[in-house]
């Protein structure tokens, strides 16, 4: 089965060309390394660990005063953490994330290095739109810088500001939001007649509802539908205001980054359609099929009497019949023999079974000992003869152990007057009388068409 893959493995992207360096090494022979190589780090094997010197390591080497002479022996080196090569993208992503680490060594099944991975390899390697989870609201904020007003202005002189029903005129003092006056506030003053000629302050909502700058576009809009707002107040860390996000901004980003997920990755999303379809029809088969047997189950004949009914009703079609068998004194064989033997002749009946109907007929497991057998375009005499052979074939079989095996079975034609319940009720009692009258023989009913004869065994 071809396996979903919009996120790539670890393996496939990481760099594979490593540079290793050795702890007698000195820091000026690492620096002319890394500087012929053009890259960024080192490695470091050290029993069964790796370690990394990168040129963030160098600028801290130098900047605390240390020696060009010092080897890598003398310096606390980081030690790296690993991940298989096997893993998928966004969890090697979330590792540097939580770690705080630009490094990340990749491993294959016998944990022998093999890679490195950093931020710029998975940004190289994966669409930003697949990564909208780890956008912050403050990374969409608008660069212009949102118009704020003090306390003590007059509302009627900013009234302007307010043109859309997101508007919103922000108070501020030292560039803290400490109150917010919405289109909504408007329409209340206007509904209650009231004057717009008094300071800010005596209007304003307070305190405000903030967003932190780094809070997820998720969290963002999440605090709307909690809070029922219809913008984010971003503030940093000092609660300084940054900027303005309306709600109609923050679900029109979230809806325009699906849309191009779906675009770059419509193949993808086809193909898990088709793994979840096939998923789905794997699941329905197995819910109608015996698992000891392979052979369909009571759900199963369920379904096709459902089938066959209508078809008779819609189409006027010729009748059905139905088979019900009871394998006779099986209780014996499992005292006897045991239920692993008995397990085995259930199957070994039921092969014997798919082995003589035809393909436009349907046997089924109906539970413990009995099976069922739908005959479509099957009269009733027609199924007789059919049960009778099927009778003397079970009987004449030698199966698991030499055991013999012998079979009761009950045979009736469905009538488009009657009910499903009943149809079965009369095959049932005609499979009751068949073992009542001494086993090994087949018993018709008649009770929905022409007299047929019970058939005794040949």
């Amino acid at each position: 089965m071809t396996e979903f893959t919009i996120f790539p493995t670890v393996g496939s992207i990481a760099q594979k060309q490593l540079l290793r360096a050795t702890l007698n090494m000195t820091i000026r022979s690492v620096s002319q390394l890394i500087d012929q190589h053009n890259v960024s780090s080192v490695v470091l094997e050290i029993g069964d660990e790796y370690f990394v010197f990168s040129v963030e390591d160098l600028l801290r080497h130098l900047h605390a005063g240390g020696s060009n002479d010092a080897t890598l022996a003398e310096l606390t080196l980081r030690k790296m953490t690993c991940v298989f090569e096997n893993e998928r993208i966004l969890t090697a992503f979330e590792i540097l994330e939580n770690n705080g680490d630009r490094y990340l060594g990749v491993v294959d099944s016998a944990e022998s290095l093999v890679g490195i991975l950093t931020d710029t390899d998975i940004l190289s390697a994966v669409d930003p739109t697949v990564l909208v989870q780890k956008k912050t609201i403050g990374e969409l904020v608008t660069r212009i810088e949102p118009v704020t007003f003090t306390a003590d202005w007059i509302l009627d002189d900013v009234l302007n500001h307010l043109q859309k029903m997101e508007d919103s005129i922000i108070v501020v003092e030292a560039k803290i939001p400490i109150g917010i006056i919405t289109t909504k506030d408007i329409f209340k003053l206007i509904s209650a007649a009231d004057t717009t000629d008094r300071p800010l302050r005596e209007y304003m909502t307070s305190p405000v509802i903030t967003t932190q700058v780094s809070s997820t576009i998720q969290d963002a809009l999440a605090q709307l539908k909690t809070c029922h707002i219809k913008r984010s107040i971003v503030v940093n860390l000092e609660n300084q205001l940054v900027g303005v996000v309306t709600q109609s901004e923050l679900v029109g980003f979230a809806y325009g980054t699906w849309i191009d997920l779906i675009k770059h990755h419509a193949g993808e999303l086809k193909e898990l359609v088709a793994i979840l379809d096939a998923k789905a029809k794997g699941f329905e088969k197995s819910s109608l099929t015996d698992p000891l047997t392979g052979l369909g189950n009571r759900r199963m004949l369920d379904k096709r009497l459902a089938d066959e009914i209508g078809r008779m009703r819609r189409y006027d079609a010729p009748a059905f019949s139905l088979l019900l068998l009871d394998i006779d004194f099986f209780k014996h064989i499992n005292d006897t023999h045991g239920h692993l033997i008995g397990d085995e002749i259930l199957k070994a009946i039921s092969l014997k079974l798919m082995s003589v109907v035809r393909c436009s007929d349907d046997a089924i497991r109906w539970g413990g000992e009995e099976f069922a057998i739908l005959l479509p375009h099957t009269l009733l005499q027609d199924a007789v003869e059919f049960a009778n052979r099927l009778r003397t074939t079970i009987e004449d079989h030698s199966f698991v152990e030499q055991i013999q095996i012998t079979i009761s079975i009950g045979v009736g034609q469905f009538s488009i007057t009657e009910h499903e319940s009943q149809f079965l009720d009369r095959v049932d009692k005609a499979l009751y009388l068949a073992k009542h009258q001494g086993r090994n023989r087949v018993v018709a009913d008649t009770s929905s068409g022409p007299i047929q004869h019970l058939v005794m065994p040949i």
